[in-house]
């Protein structure tokens, strides 16, 4: 993976890298409700807690129709 984890990523980004390591195009994925994508926003969740001890993933509230906020990478400083 080549995604440098700076400071406001949007997690999508990251998502985005992951799902195309694993051969999975990001753009072909149904964003609503967005099942394929939610997998792989986990995914980069789960790599910034393993990988980022100083990073957190902090995102924006839902939308009024049950989309997720856009989340974003924040690295301490």
């Amino acid at each position: 993976m080549t995604t440098k984890i700076k400071d406001q990523l949007p997690l999508d980004q990251l998502a985005s890298d992951l799902a195309a390591d694993a051969g999975h195009a990001w753009t072909k994925m149904a964003e609503f409700p967005g099942y394929s994508r939610r997998v792989w926003r986990d995914e980069a969740r789960i790599h910034v807690s393993e990988h980022h001890p100083d990073a957190r993933v902090e995102c924006l509230p839902a939308s009024w129709d049950g989309r997720e906020g856009m989340c974003f990478i924040r690295r301490s400083s």
